[in-house]
């Protein structure tokens, strides 16, 4: 279980977890941490070399070896890296997860229900289980991040925002970490209102300026939820502005599925639709089970629909 105490050594490495500045998680030196510290650092370390889509099996087995009596929580980490690079054939360690009894497995199980199940309400049946054990683990805080998120995935606004609730009730230092305002910036953005949006914008600005150069994944993750804030304020010559970085990312891996969503969207709003059958065609190319193209191919029939039933014949 995490601890207020390990705060201030783990501050950094939580942040740039958190944001998804992988690349920098990654570099960290183990022998700057102090021994309470590196299995967390591992932890973080093996998730972002996953996350970057490469094998984290070398690191895996050197933390096997400084933490023999960890088995736990390098069989979960195993089973990730295993999913990530080798699929889900030969692998039933997440399958067989009725309940998860620590933080690490709570998260990639429910990632596994969602990405390979595509099954969202088990996922939080799951973590909602887990949450709700809070004087268990007061300080195992990334569950409550990935529930609300996915129930703005299902535009359930009223349950994400009863869990962003429930967090400010857990000990003032819950509220002090990374995880509560990542998660306070999803519910401000949702919650509409320029106030309410413009503070989300500003968190993720400021993540900008924090030298993500040399990490392209992390600076197309965040000028994408910049993008699509600048729409929601309409600021439209801001969002031009983000669009105009992101192409010169050239950036192809994780990610852009969604960023092509939201360039249609734009498209729609500052010149007529022009260009969105073209980039209908990138997005069936990038991922072709988005949840874009089945809501777009479900307002088309339900219009069709429409014409039919008041044809004039």
């Amino acid at each position: 279980m995490n601890d207020i105490s390990d705060s201030g050594e783990l501050f950094t490495i939580r942040n740039q977890f958190y944001t998804g500045q992988h690349s920098k998680v990654v570099a960290y030196d183990l022998d700057l941490f102090s021994p309470e510290a590196q299995l967390k650092v591992l932890e973080f370390q093996v998730r972002s070399i996953v996350a970057r889509d490469d094998d984290a099996s070398l690191l895996i087995e050197q933390g096997k070896n400084v933490f023999p009596d960890q088995e736990e929580v390098f069989s979960v980490l195993q089973a990730w890296n295993d999913l990530a690079t080798f699929g889900t054939d030969e692998l039933t360690y997440f399958d067989d997860i009725a309940e998860a009894t620590f933080e690490t497995q709570a998260v990639l199980t429910a990632l596994y229900l969602v990405k390979y199940h595509k099954d969202v309400d088990l996922a939080i049946a799951l973590l909602t289980k887990f949450t709700a054990r809070a004087s268990e683990n007061a300080f195992e805080l990334e569950p409550y991040l990935l529930l609300v998120q996915l129930y703005l995935f299902k535009e359930n606004f009223a349950e994400a925002n009863k869990v962003y609730l429930k967090f400010q009730k857990l000990p003032f230092g819950a509220r002090d970490d990374i995880v509560y305002h990542v998660l306070e910036s999803w519910i401000n953005s949702v919650k509409g209102q320029s106030d309410n949006i413009s503070n989300a914008y500003y968190f993720y600005d400021e993540l900008l300026s924090s030298d993500l150069d040399d990490d392209v994944q992390s600076k197309f993750r965040v000028l994408s939820v910049l993008f699509v804030m600048t729409l929601q304020l309409k600021h439209i010559p801001e969002a031009q502005e983000v669009l105009d970085q992101v192409a010169s990312l050239d950036y192809k891996g994780a990610g852009t599925a969604d960023m092509l969503a939201n360039r249609i969207t734009y498209e729609y709003l500052t010149n007529d639709g022009a260009n969105v059958v073209a980039l209908l065609r990138e997005l069936a190319a990038a991922d072709a089970e988005h949840q874009f193209l089945a809501d777009f191919k479900e307002k088309n029939e339900r219009f069709d629909a429409i014409v039919e039933k008041y044809q004039v014949i």
